[in-house]
Formats: structure tokens, C-alpha cells, sequence
């Protein structure tokens, strides 16, 4: 409970200073870059699972609750551009390990793995099945992570002109009883489908819930946005949490590393996102942000911090979700034996 407290008012402290600085996503950010201070700083922080669950939870409820029939209306482009999507995940990882092989002699598993973008959980167990270089890996994908959440806020910032975005208007909900049916039916779902094993069910489940009851006018409105501040500081202090398990030193030689794999990822997600923007007749700051190469939680919680629509952002994020949860063990398997066979024909060369 201690290191529980001591990282929620940790994180608390961060995105209240990154709010007052006016930096944009400030308690995600701001409670992230506390939460690894805190860190190298050798103060314990720790969060707990059922609040984890609980914040993944009215995630989940917030970006149903921002689901519309305009939404439904304009759902209509999705297909195009989770279509580019697919084909810019497949880029990222290709040229991540590309770069990790070639620039820093990286073996085959220990550059896939930690190219592949998002389902951070998964990516760690399938490499762990391999003879990947776990901390290496580990490192990889919490430094693009680490700079996603730091900059990304920012360059959608700068990149976006005034008035392009696109969000919904929604008062919020009035009624106590509103928000006990939405909340109870929502966590009911999440559970449900986390029970049923479902890629990032406690998401899923209040997602869906939640777009139900809007759409159906059980429910009208979205829950107060105050809430969405407590689920922004629990997710930055997971972030910065996960950085416990480094040392300082290999903190600071894994940033010139990290930070080239998240350039050659951001940029290749931005020339998918500017071709998707211009097939579908959609902002490029919104796209950029769906296309960037970071967790569900974090993306769909700075589409909110951006006031950029979090329906779109968080469709395409689940379908990245559960596109890499679905196809990434056979794909990997696939790559690492063509590549590894590969690697064999190469060496038999060289020794002939």
C-alpha cells in the first residue's frame, strides 16, 4: 500500500507540473517522466492489479461513451486506413530490424521482438519462448514507449493546425443512476471478455458495453472527464514502473538506441498516416496518432488529452491489438525459421 500511495502521489505531482507548464498530455506525461525519476531515485512505487483493471476499465468506458451514429457515419473511411495501418506495422518491424540487425549486430529474435509496435505483454512472452536477449528486448520497447508518450503530445502539437481535429461534443452524464448502469454493465463486460481470454478484454469488454448503451439512449452522454485524470496518472506510473528492473547506466546506453528505433518508427507511422489521411478525407494529426507505434492505453488516453477523436484512435489501436495478438506467434515463428535458415546457408557459405 505504501508503494502503491507513494506512486500515485508521485505521478499525481508530475502531471500537475506538466499541467501548470501547459505541456500537452500532461498527466500521462507528466506522471511518467515522475514515476522514473522516482525510479533511479531508489523510492519504491507499485501498482496494484485491481487498479490497473480499474483504469483499464473506465478507459475502456470513456472511449465508448465518445461513440456516436456520427461516429457510425464516419466509420465508413476506418477500413481504408486500418488497411494502411496493417501494411505500416508490417514496415515498422521490417525496418527496425533492419536496424538493430545491421547498425548494432542485433541477432534475428532480439531485433524482432523488439521492433514489432505494441502488445508489449505478448511481444515479452513470445520472445522469452526464443533465445532473444529478454533485457534487451524489455529495454527496446519501454524507451519507445518512454519517448511516444514524452514527444509524441508535442509534435501532434506542432504538426496540427488550428481547428483540424475531429471530436465529439458530448455533455456529460447527469444522473447517478446513468453513470451505476453504465459503470456496472461495462466493468461486467471487461470482465467477461478478459475471462474469455479476449486480446485487452478489460478494454474491449467497457468499450463495447459503453457504445452500446450510447447508441441505444440508455445511456446519453459521457462519463465526467475528471475521471479520465486518476486512469492517466495509474498508466504513466506503470510506464515509468517498468524502467525498476534497469540500472541507470543501462538506462542511459539504451537511450541513443531506443531513441533511433522510435525516429525510424515515428517516421515511417507518419508517412502511413499522411497516405491514409489523404485516401480518407481525415486530419493528419488524428491519423498520425492511430498509426503511432505505442500501447492502446497510452494512445487512446492522449487522443482524449489532444481532443482528437478517440473512437477512431481506439479502433485502430485494438485492431492493432488484436492483429499482432492473432497472427504475431505464427508470424514470428515463420520469420525467425526463413531467417534463421537464412543465417544457416550464410554461414555454410562463409566456411565453404
Amino acid at each position: 500500500m505504501r508503494d502503491t500511495a507513494a506512486g500515485l502521489l508521485i505521478g499525481a505531482a508530475g502531471g500537475l507540473a506538466f499541467w501548470l507548464l501547459g505541456i500537452p498530455a500532461p498527466w500521462l506525461a507528466g506522471s511518467m517522466m515522475a514515476a522514473i525519476a522516482a525510479v533511479f531515485a531508489q523510492v519504491r512505487i507499485g501498482m496494484p492489479d485491481w487498479l490497473r483493471a480499474v483504469a483499464f476499465i473506465f478507459l475502456g468506458i470513456q472511449t465508448g461513451t465518445a461513440v456516436s451514429w456520427d461516429t457510425l457515419d464516419r466509420a465508413i473511411h476506418w477500413p481504408v486506413s486500418i488497411a494502411f495501418l496493417c501494411l505500416t506495422v508490417v514496415a515498422v518491424t521490417w525496418a527496425g530490424m533492419a536496424y538493430y540487425i545491421r547498425r548494432h549486430d542485433w541477432d534475428v529474435p532480439t531485433a524482432l521482438f523488439a521492433s514489432l509496435p505494441g502488445a508489449l505483454s505478448l511481444t515479452l512472452l513470445l520472445a522469452s519462448s526464443t533465445t532473444a536477449d529478454m533485457r534487451r528486448v524489455t529495454i527496446a520497447q519501454c524507451i519507445r514507449l518512454f519517448f511516444l508518450v514524452a514527444a509524441l503530445p508535442t509534435v501532434i502539437t506542432w504538426l496540427r493546425p488550428p481547428g483540424d481535429h475531429l471530436t465529439m461534443s458530448l455533455a456529460q452524464i447527469g444522473g447517478v443512476w446513468d453513470i451505476l448502469l453504465l459503470v456496472v454493465v461495462s466493468a461486467a463486460a471487461g470482465y467477461a471478455l478478459e475471462w474469455l481470454k479476449a486480446p485487452a478484454g478489460l478494454m474491449l469488454g467497457p468499450m463495447l458495453a459503453s457504445a452500446g448503451l450510447e447508441l441505444s439512449g440508455l445511456v446519453a452522454g459521457a462519463a465526467p472527464m475528471s475521471v479520465l485524470i486518476p486512469a492517466n496518472v495509474v498508466l504513466g506510473v506503470m510506464i515509468g514502473a517498468r524502467f525498476s528492473h534497469f540500472t541507470l547506466a543501462e538506462f542511459r546506453a539504451a537511450l541513443v538506441e531506443g531513441f533511433s528505433g522510435f525516429v525510424i518508427a515515428l517516421a515511417i507511422a507518419m508517412a502511413g498516416a499522411a497516405v491514409a489521411a489523404w485516401f480518407s478525407n481525415l486530419p493528419f494529426a488524428l491519423t498520425l496518432l492511430a498509426f503511432s507505434p505505442g500501447g492502446l492505453d497510452a494512445m487512446t488516453i492522449m487522443a482524449f488529452s489532444l481532443n482528437l477523436d478517440p473512437a477512431y484512435v481506439g479502433a485502430h489501436q485494438m485492431a492493432r491489438y488484436i492483429g499482432l495478438a492473432l497472427f504475431m506467434p505464427a508470424a514470428t515463428a515463420y520469420v525467425l525459421k526463413r531467417m534463421g535458415a537464412c543465417g544457416s546457408q550464410a554461414a555454410k557459405v562463409e566456411e565453404g
